[in-house]
């Protein structure tokens, strides 16, 4: 449909009947549109489907109506003659998007069309200016307050005295946290957590034990730091909230985060093994935090990380302005927790966002399934590598949960947003998403080995890979 520079593909296909919404983001959370979807023509009362604005370079794509904005896949496609695929951060990303004339064009033919646009997206960022655009309207927090709340310092000092915070000393550049860090050693033996203000998933933060680990990794890093006491801990629970304003905040539920090398998030497990009381707690304490944050007029899901030591004290790590990792297993997880007629995750912020409350009709979880358990398991690349097939999608994931719940399948795993076979995949790049459900935490145990196995065997060793390149 549209062959501007930027546009890497595109199979958009518009049915007169059907109203649409956009959701702009990766392809890891392209799975919660089938919820947008629902509770948009559930409300406004006609058909809606969307059209996803994408950023990934696959094989193939998982529906119609699909727009990857791109300009760099395309020159390194020209290049080496075949698909690379690599992760554009998401501020980029909103970035390309706003600046595209494709998308812009589209944007004006849908208003033209329906009147109102919705884009759905999986983080704010204020570099999305597409929302800026009369009538169109973003399914999620402000860019703006959202940016603010994923400030580390900011939310360190908003929370004081709402959640129990780790001792912290805030640097003004590497040389003076080089300083401190180097007189805490003795306060803080069991290691030296160093962050920027805006780190995720493993950038811009790492776990430290020496002073000489710090020094090595700081070099390149500019700008305010700040550093605090690692933690000895057991568990790295997280909680899924949703915020409608000052003191209306849902909580969703609890699951208990895999994180390797101190800070980089693999995935999940619910339900949580900590105990009711515990996790009583943790639910009051992120309320808490969404109230802060609802004065601050923030409406949208948000996520809240914690650890709990060996004498199950809890200590808070960050706020996540924006959606999780695991919004998808959350939602399936509601819909089959709570009764038809309840509104789920995506519905709850749609009127967070565009009524600032709640329906009457709501409802939390308050203890686990007990049936029903699911993990989920992130495999991002270390090293290039390069795909010598797909992994298929036998099932989706949201029929695999109603099966498991209903008793008609016992257990099972799927690998989600595979990339594709005969695919270059760079360093940091997403290759598979595995998620298993069962009805205890025993049978994930293998299900997710299972998946993982299958990814690892998408790609050729790096040896292979290696003198393939060089081949090529």
């Amino acid at each position: 449909m549209f062959m501007e520079d930027d546009v890497f593909f595109s199979d958009i296909k518009l049915d007169p009947e059907v109203s649409y919404f956009l959701y702009i983001g990766e392809i890891k959370t392209d799975c919660l549109n089938q919820f947008v979807k629902e509770t948009l023509s559930k409300i406004h009362g006609r058909p809606f489907d969307f059209i996803s604005i994408l950023s990934d370079v696959l094989e193939s794509y998982p529906h119609k109506n699909t727009l990857v904005i791109n300009p760099m896949a395309r020159e390194l496609y020209r290049a080496k003659g075949r698909k690379v695929s690599f992760r554009i951060a998401p501020r980029t990303f909103a970035s390309m998007v706003s600046a595209s004339a494709a998308v812009n064009d589209l944007i004006r033919q849908l208003l033209d069309k329906q009147g109102q646009v919705f884009i759905h997206v999986f983080e704010s960022v204020p570099e999305l200016t597409l929302a800026l655009i009369p009538d169109v309207r973003i399914l999620g927090p402000s860019g703006h307050i959202a940016n603010i709340w994923n400030n580390k310092l900011y939310q360190l000092q908003m929370l004081k005295g709402t959640a129990p915070l780790i001792d912290y000393r805030v640097c003004a550049d590497a040389e003076h946290m080089l300083e401190t860090a180097r007189d805490l050693w003795g306060e803080w033996p069991d290691g030296i957590f160093v962050s920027q203000p805006y780190s995720a998933a493993g950038v811009n933060s790492f776990l430290a034990t020496t002073q000489e680990e710090i020094e090595t990794k700081v070099a390149h890093l500019k700008g305010k730091f700040f550093i605090s006491r690692y933690i000895p801990h057991l568990d790295d629970p997280t909680v899924l909230g949703v915020v409608a304003g000052p003191s209306d905040v849902f909580i969703a539920a609890i699951a208990d985060q895999e994180i390797q090398d101190g800070n980089k998030f693999r995935g999940s497990t619910f339900p949580s093994a900590l105990s009711s009381a515990l996790q009583q707690e943790l639910r009051e304490i992120t309320r808490k935090v969404g109230q802060v944050m609802g004065r601050s007029g923030y409406r949208g899901i948000f996520g809240c990380d914690y650890v709990v030591d060996g004498q199950g004290r809890i200590y808070f790590v960050e706020v996540n302005a924006r959606k999780q990792g695991t919004t998808m297993e959350m939602c399936c997880t509601l819909e089959n927790a709570l009764p038809a007629d309840t509104p789920g995750l995506l519905e709850l912020e749609y009127h967070a966002v565009m009524h600032n409350r709640f329906p009457e009709n709501k409802m939390e979880i308050v203890d686990a399934l007990g049936d029903i358990c699911w993990r989920t398991y992130n495999y991002k690349l270390d090293t290039e590598a390069e795909t010598n097939q797909i992994v298929p999608v036998d099932e989706d994931e949201r029929t695999l949960f109603r099966e498991v719940k209903a008793g008609r399948q016992d257990h099972g795993v799927i690998v989600m947003e595979h990339v594709g076979g005969r695919l270059a995949v760079q360093p940091g790049t997403f290759l598979g998403r595995v998620v298993a459900v069962g009805h205890t935490r025993a049978q994930l145990e293998e299900d997710i080995r299972l998946g993982i196995q299958q990814l690892k065997e998408s790609i050729f060793d790096t040896l292979q890979t290696q003198t393939t390149t060089k081949d090529d």
